[in-house]
């Protein structure tokens, strides 16, 4: 602040208290931050603050296992820094919260995978290689991503996360199948399932995703050849009209669904009699271009069945167009009007619904599809032809006979796997299903109920997961597949009869948990039958079952793997963390596995993020480029980055991520990075157990200042605990950017660098800074985890060795004065008015810098005491040599050059500077700094 305006000046530089500090400005992230996990690693700092939090609450939160092949994307990341700043908030506010990675580790894409990567060898190797072959590639990108997950600065232990290919963790798998089966849940049966036919596999729910697929729309005659007496025996060919998306599955065609309520009539069309509903009469008229003429109507109980198929059938009954067999009529609740004709094609093995009706009338559930979607000798035309490249073939052959009214090739919704991508049939097979019906009160009741209990963030997913229960059917646990958990199950070698009990799978659980998963695969039979076994068809010889578990059974058993058994967790849980599709996921499939085994769920709190995408909101995929990839991310820019984006993004919307948002919470950082450097360097010379000074010794606006400190830690203390994370990021920026450093670090700056070195007006303001930075770097802890123990480090008896040994910051009520903030806010707006005016003071050259200004002040009467109680502050609010108070209506300021002579010291100006002889060139405030 001095200068050197001539020979004979004095250099009073070297008594300022200038900044000092050797925090470096620029971050370096990509460097510093792999050396600071480094050294946590080295001090073993998650095991010290387990040590250090033991005797505490537990605050329990399982890890939602991702899935062990490939490389981390940014939808990791924002999951797992969502996890990090849950579990570094609890540990710092008290809690002995632990963070147990783990890893989902069986299922077909690691079979997939090690399958592309022998290639032509596949045939060579047996399965029990192929299944070592799984477990070392997931063994493999454990390791990788367990690295990459590191990278983020995501505490936790790292040295012992579970594993779902684990002996102990695929033992609990068996017990857990054990126990529901025990409840009689568990049921075998041939019924329709989603079905790969790519991967030869049956899909579960949550493995089916919904993409728009090219199919034909058709609209078919199915000729009426008895019970027309149900519609008054009319003249002529009576047809019923039915539409379909996939023709293929009309060869399985066993009836006709109506709805009991609708109302259908008989039209005369082209000389001949169709049937459907009412409703949807017009929209077929217009589209085939014929001319419908009403007969008759009738509702549809008038002509569906009412006894049962295998008994005397009192329905119409029609003639299949193209296969020697009829097709009932029958009543089905599940036909609506939102598209079609009102009488909807059914066969009962291709179809959820269609199942579920022909149950009612004893239907079979006829399946002519192999395993790979080809036709069966079932049906000797198609017989080894895809389904899908029969679409076309049984188009043209309904032309050809004159039963095809319409068609069309449309884009519609269609269900593919969510791993292969490919799309999906239902198809009926023999597989292990866990009931939602079944018992008193059944899964799905207790599922519902328990949903109620739970508290979900936000709140919609409550909404979301119930309507999923609701209307979800049994759940298909078996997998046609190698690598995974088996199902143990014998099955008799004459008649197929399944042998199973709780007790047999207890006993295979034993054996895997000591031996390993192969040694279901490698031992006796006898090792769990007992030679004197028989089928109750009198056959002695069995065969070991091949069926898989659904991956789903196996993170969705980690209640009774992972929180029962680790310590420091608790089941149930305290709160899982996952993105939004785990409502039909892990969430959906642990809470049907805990209600079934315990009548309660496992968590008692879930949050749901949403998905990462693009800035334009699209979905991040390789065919368009605009996938972020976040190593790569990480080493240009660092993990902080990231953090700091993940708080600022509202997660519980999907999140855009693009060069302008990062751009913008990178500018947020830069800030707040200067603000704690900017402090480090004004207390460099502070030491808090000598030079502290009470609250009493402080000035005004240091109490303003810690009223303020208290606002920001309320606000941050319930958005962490709410988990409103976006708030804390606006709360932050917005305290270090405006409270201060545009205010209260700005006010400062001469009193810390021209006072007394040990003066209290010094030593209170770094008693004020100093407790700034120290609640600073404790609330943004869990969010800028690797800034926050940067900047801890270098805080003056700190006393801890990492921050996260530290509390989370709580405030002392005395700083708490709403009154004193009220009063200031007057001075600031009147702050407002005078920066405007010194700004165009320096445009018009009146001044150059604020201290050449002397400001006159009118202020309205309603707040004039409050100038008039702070006027000797002014000076050092406004920054500049003096304020001359005046009346006024309103808020009016006038720029004048200030009086008396510049101080070679502060700069300021005063009409006694010069006037000490000992310190010449200095102003009176500047002599009692150096006497």
């Amino acid at each position: 602040m001095t200068t050197n305006s001539n020979d004979n000046a004095a250099d009073y530089r070297p008594t300022l208290n200038l900044p000092n500090t050797d925090f470096p400005m620029k971050a370096g992230l990509p460097v510093r931050e792999p050396e600071q996990i480094k050294t946590w690693t080295a001090q073993k700092l998650y095991e010290k603050i387990q040590e250090q939090n033991e005797s505490k609450s537990v605050f329990a939160m399982p890890d939602g296992p991702p899935y062990a092949n490939g490389n981390i994307h940014v939808g990791h990341c924002l999951n797992k820094i969502l996890k990090d700043f849950v579990v570094k908030y609890k540990a710092m506010s008290g809690h002995r919260a632990v963070f147990i990675p783990g890893w989902d580790c069986h299922g077909l894409p690691i079979e997939h995978a090690v399958s592309k990567e022998l290639g032509n060898k596949r045939r060579e190797k047996s399965d029990s290689e192929i299944r070592e072959l799984c477990r070392a590639y997931a063994a493999k990108y454990i390791e990788i991503q367990k690295s990459q997950f590191q990278r983020l600065g995501i505490l936790a232990d790292w040295d012992r996360p579970y594993l779902t290919m684990d002996k102990s963790y695929e033992a609990s798998m068996i017990r857990a199948l054990a126990e529901i089966y025990k409840s009689e849940y568990i049921y075998r049966g041939e019924k329709p399932v989603h079905w790969c036919w790519s991967d030869g596999t049956a899909l579960a729910e949550a493995e089916v995703e919904y993409a728009d697929k090219k199919d034909p729309s058709i609209y078919v005659k199915f000729e009426a050849i008895g019970g027309l007496d149900h519609i008054g025996k009319p003249e002529g060919k009576t047809y019923f009209i039915i539409w379909t998306t996939t023709p293929w599955t009309l060869p399985a065609n066993l009836a006709i669904s109506v709805n009991p309520e609708f109302d259908y009539g008989l039209y005369e069309v082209d000389g001949e009699n169709w049937v459907l509903a009412m409703e949807l009469a017009a929209g077929l008229e217009k589209t085939a271009k014929k001319t419908f003429k009403l007969k008759k109507a009738f509702k549809g109980i008038v002509i569906g069945g009412k006894s049962r198929v295998q008994s005397k059938f009192d329905g119409v009954v029609c003639k299949h167009p193209f296969v020697d067999r009829v097709s009932y009529v029958i009543l089905g609740d599940h036909v609506t009007l939102d598209a079609g004709t009102g009488c909807v094609h059914t066969a009962p093995g291709h179809g959820q619904d269609d199942y579920l009706v022909g149950q009612k009338y004893g239907l079979p559930a006829y399946n002519p599809v192999d395993d790979w979607g080809k036709y069966t000798d079932k049906v000797p035309e198609y017989q080894g032809k895809k389904v899908f490249d029969v679409n076309p073939l049984i188009v043209q052959r309904l032309k050809d006979s004159g039963h095809m009214v319409y068609d069309e090739i449309i884009d519609h919704s269609f269900p593919h796997c969510w791993r292969c991508h490919n799309p999906v049939i239902f198809r009926a097979t023999a597989q292990w299903f866990i009931s939602m019906d079944k018992g008193t009160p059944s899964i799905r009741r207790k599922a519902l109920s328990e949903i109620k209990k739970v508290k979900w963030i936000p709140p919609w997913g409550e909404n979301r997961i119930t309507a999923m229960v609701e209307n979800r059917p049994d759940w298909c646990i078996s997998r046609q597949r190698l690598w995974g958990v088996p199902i143990p199950v014998f099955y008799c070698e004459k008649c197929s009869q399944p042998e199973i009990s709780a007790e047999l799978m207890d006993k295979v659980a034993d054996k895997v948990e000591k031996e390993g998963l192969e040694s279901w695969y490698t031992s006796e039979i006898t090792d769990y039958l007992p030679k004197s076994r028989r089928c109750q068809c009198g056959h002695d010889k069995f065969r070991r079952g091949t069926d898989i578990l659904d991956v789903w059974f196996d993170s969705g058993v980690c209640h009774k793997a992972v929180q029962e058994p680790r310590d420091g967790l608790t089941n149930p849980a305290d709160i899982y963390l996952e993105g939004s599709d785990q409502h039909r996921g892990w969430f959906q499939s642990s809470l049907l596995t805990s209600v079934a085994m315990y009548g309660r769920a496992p968590f008692k709190n879930v949050l749901t993020h949403g998905f990462v995408n693009d800035a334009q909101g699209r979905k991040m995929s390789k065919s368009l480029g605009n996938v972020i990839d976040p190593i790569k991310f990480m080493e240009k820019n660092g993990a902080e980055i990231l953090r700091l984006w993940t708080a600022y993004e509202d997660y519980s919307n999907d999140l855009q991520a693009g060069q302008e948002s990062f751009d913008r919470v990178s500018e947020s950082y830069r800030r707040i990075r200067n603000t704690c450097r900017y402090i480090l360097g004004n207390i460099s010379d502070f030491n808090p157990h000598k030079n502290m000074v009470t609250y009493s010794e402080l000035l005004d606006i240091d109490r303003w200042a810690l009223s303020r400190l208290a606002n920001f830690v309320f606000t941050c203390t319930d958005a962490y605990d709410k988990h409103f994370y976006h708030t804390i990021y606006h709360a932050l920026q917005n305290y270090c950017t405006v409270d201060l450093s545009s205010v209260y670090l700005d006010i400062l700056k001469d009193r810390l660098y021209t006072s007394k070195k040990a003066g209290i007006e010094r030593r209170a303001a770094q008693t004020v800074i100093y407790t700034v930075l120290r609640t600073l770097v404790g609330v943004m802890a869990p969010i800028l985890s690797f800034l926050s123990e940067e900047v801890y480090l270098q805080i003056p008896g700190r006393g801890k060795q990492s921050v996260f040994l530290t509390s989370f910051p709580k405030v002392s009520r005395e700083w708490i004065n709403s009154d004193l903030e009220l009063k200031w806010a007057s001075v600031f707006e009147a702050r407002a008015h005078v920066t405007k005016k010194l700004e165009e003071a320096r445009q018009e050259k009146l001044i150059g810098s604020g201290l050449e200004a002397k400001v006159f002040l009118s202020v309205p009467p309603d707040v004039r005491n409050v100038f008039q109680e702070k006027q000797s502050e002014l000076p050092f609010i406004f920054i500049v040599s003096q304020v001359e108070l005046k009346d006024s209506s309103k808020y009016e300021v006038e720029i004048k050059k200030a009086d008396g002579t510049k101080c070679e010291r502060c700069w300021n100006y005063s009409v006694q500077t010069g006037a000490n002889q000992k310190f010449p060139g200095t102003c009176p405030k500047c002599v009692r700094a150096l006497s």
